[in-house]
């Protein structure tokens, strides 16, 4: 039997037309971050996620108002966090630790630095600098580094640059690698978690920056004493995830530069305690020799082990 070819007229139908509209969506590619209705503008835990978002929002506002685009800003639970998601993209700006832009940006895909945070020294000076310290309380049975052999301490996250990278480097110069120097080592988070431990005596001596140390002497009086002061360290970066327009980081940079220490977004920092000043832009090479310590340090640790 000869099989007879069968011809059948297709009808679009407007449902079918619809149906076929569907299918199409499913197979473009997605939009870029910068096509997104809204920016998320992530920042790391420091201090309380509360106090930390509402020192960034008037920030999260100004970079709207610089790329016309809505602002969402989050305080990511870690440092962990906040780098997985700068590289999947659901971050597109941030408040990025030095210590994990050293470590992290060149592994990120199309990470883009904006700026650097800048503070006012003792004197009044601006500065992009600041420094770690390690302390314990003034009235405790620790008055020297020496002396916090076998006892507990408290650093905050393994990417946190003063509490825990550059503390690290500047504790195995002095052969005292953490491990098994110290009794007990906990990682606590935040900075204030680590002074709130050291006043409750479940450690001994800790690791924070010099700004939150500022703030706790402000809050609790001069009752620390400081074991150790590191060299100065780049302040944080502000950096642009992959798929923000350029057009919006040239307008967030200028921005960020021309914000005055007066101003809406720098003042809303020192809420926290920070001697905030603004920002400036000094680009990747300025946080090289960070980078090149950090390096040196960790292949140190790696051949003492």
């Amino acid at each position: 039997m000869k099989i007879q070819p069968v011809c059948r007229a297709v009808v679009f139908s407007p449902a079918r037309a619809v149906l076929c509209f569907l299918l199409l969506l499913c197979f473009l590619p997605l939009p870029r971050a910068g096509a997104a209705e809204t920016y998320v503008f992530g920042v790391y835990p420091v201090t309380d996620p509360v106090k930390m978002f509402a020192a960034f929002r008037p920030l999260g506002d100004f970079i709207s108002a610089r790329t016309g685009h809505p602002v969402r800003v989050v305080v990511t639970r870690n440092y962990e966090e906040m780098t997985r998601r700068l590289a999947d993209g659901s971050i597109h700006f941030a408040f990025y630790t030095s210590a994990g832009y050293v470590a992290f940006a060149s592994a990120i895909p199309g990470l883009v630095y904006v700026a650097t945070y800048a503070e006012l020294d003792s004197e009044g000076a601006v500065t992009p600098y600041y420094r770690s310290t390690i302390v314990s309380l003034e009235e405790g049975p620790v008055d020297a580094l020496a002396d916090l052999k076998g006892r507990n301490f408290g650093f905050t996250d393994k990417n946190s640059t003063s509490g825990y990278k550059v503390p690290l480097t500047m504790l195995r110069a002095l052969g005292m690698e953490p491990d098994s120097f110290f009794g007990k080592v906990f990682f606590l988070g935040r900075h204030d978690s680590v002074v709130e431990a050291l006043r409750a005596g479940s450690i001994h001596g800790g690791a924070v920056s010099d700004g939150t140390l500022y703030s706790a002497v402000g809050r609790y009086g001069d009752i620390f004493r400081v074991l150790a002061v590191s060299d100065p360290i780049p302040l944080d970066a502000v950096v642009a995830a992959r798929g923000v327009k350029a057009e919006h980081v040239e307008a967030v940079r200028a921005g960020l530069v021309s914000l005055a220490p007066d101003s809406a977004p720098v003042s809303a920092f020192r809420e926290l305690g920070w001697p905030a000043a603004g920002f400036v832009v000094l680009g990747d090479e300025f946080y090289e020799p960070l980078r090149k310590a950090l390096e040196d340090a960790e292949k140190e640790g790696e051949s003492g082990e």
